[in-house]
């Protein structure tokens, strides 16, 4: 231990002549602890937002979205989809019909507007997390009768496993009392929960030829083509999209994917996150004032001990380290007892989900934490610049006492 960080360590473990400088160095300490502490925290929340927001949109929404540049729609899905699926980044690929329409359930003769995708429950259950979804009923029979709904959309239908429910499209079709609207009726064979307010009240699936007919178009085409990228390509999603585009046709279709369809609920929770730290590090920088606070008080109970020191031979730079060592000792615990403090109020906070959500406004049901390594890492390095920063003033002040000035009047 070297002679600066020693006497650092005794100064503040001695006793003060005067408590109130025992008393800010606690205050210090504690204030870098809540500031580290409700930093931890808030960054927790938001990374958390942000990773379970994320997983539950990719479990449901496709990754990729291949469609013609005309709006027209694309002919030999079947092959196109294999291409796709061969593709550099792409693990899966699948034909989607997607349209707006009224569903009624069988106790319920009031209709209410929902999305409805049309799938191939084989390609669907590699293409998301609706298979794992499901709380209600058999995935597996699933059939060309078949639909599935989101646990909220069956409460406000009314309807369980085994019930019916009528599909009404928007499209026309011809009978001999003249145009009605295309319809058909389903049995609903599984009911999902994706933690996902918006998905589990408004999505239902149907098998993708009856989507095909509901949408009035023909059984070798499809509006678009869904794809699924590898877990550590997720970010590359656009470039990927742009990639499968170029291969295609660029003259011919189009793409949109999951950051494009996310982004401003992303943006939103990025400027947040920004916000969040240069509010809450407003407490650290409160603590940092009583860091400064304190070593002037310091400097001026230990003048005599300062002048002794440089009497005896210790150094100008000397007498500044021992400030220095202070101040970012002072930091150090600080910091220390913040993260702790922080990742575990963030882990119990998570585990037990402690605090609760509306979910028809905030989309989940619970507050999540998310407290990982990088962000630790940072707000600690933070934490203790701050902390020696407040130390420059004070350690200079002390370096720069004359001896004789000091030992006058002793």
């Amino acid at each position: 231990m070297s002679f600066e960080l020693q006497v650092a360590l005794r100064y503040l473990r001695a006793k003060r002549k005067q408590a109130v400088i025992s008393i800010i160095t606690v205050i210090s300490i504690i204030g870098v602890t809540a500031g580290v502490a409700a930093l931890v925290i808030a960054i927790a929340v938001n990374a958390g937002f942000r990773t379970v927001l994320q997983n539950k949109l990719l479990g449901a929404q496709p990754h990729i979205t291949i469609q013609s540049k005309d709006g027209a729609d694309i002919s030999d899905f079947l092959n196109m989809t294999k291409k796709i699926e061969s593709m550099d980044g792409v693990v899966a690929a699948a034909p989607a019909v997607y349209e707006f329409v009224m569903l009624i359930g069988a106790r319920s003769r009031s209709p209410q507007g929902v999305f409805l995708k049309g799938m191939l429950p084989e390609s669907e259950a590699r293409m998301s997390a609706l298979a794992r979804n499901i709380v209600q009923g058999d995935y597996g029979k699933f059939n060309e009768d078949s639909i599935i709904v989101g646990r909220g959309l069956a409460d406000s239908l009314g309807v369980q496993v085994g019930d019916d429910v009528d599909v009404i499209s928007a499209e026309t079709v011809s009978t001999p009392t003249g145009l009605k609207q295309r319809s058909s009726r389903f049995t609903l064979v599984a009911i999902f929960s994706s933690g996902l307010f918006d998905l589990d009240n408004s999505w239902a699936y149907v098998p993708l030829a009856r989507a095909q007919w509901l949408k009035a178009i023909g059984p070798d085409v499809v509006p678009s083509i869904d794809g699924k990228l590898r877990d550590e390509d997720l970010d590359r999603a656009p470039e990927i999209a742009a990639s499968v585009v170029e291969k295609l046709g660029k003259q011919q279709f189009d793409s949109t994917n999951w950051k494009e369809l996310n982004r401003s609920i992303m943006n939103a929770l990025k400027l947040e996150r920004i916000v969040m730290f240069l509010t809450i590090g407003l407490i650290v920088l409160v603590a940092a004032l009583n860091i400064v606070a304190m070593l002037t008080m310091m400097v001026l109970e230990k003048t005599r001990d300062i002048a002794i020191l440089l009497s005896m031979g210790a150094t100008a730079q000397q007498i500044r380290r021992i400030f220095v060592w202070q101040g970012v000792t002072i930091g150090v615990l600080g910091t220390f007892f913040g993260v702790v403090l922080g990742h575990l109020i963030s882990f119990f906070a998570d585990k037990y989900h402690l605090i609760h959500l509306a979910a028809d406004v905030y989309t989940i049901s619970y507050v999540p934490f998310r407290a990982n390594f990088l962000d630790t890492v940072i707000i600690a390095a933070a934490a203790i610049l701050i902390s020696f920063l407040a130390t420059l003033y004070p350690s200079a002040a002390a370096a720069n006492l004359q001896p004789v000035e000091a030992l006058r009047y002793e």
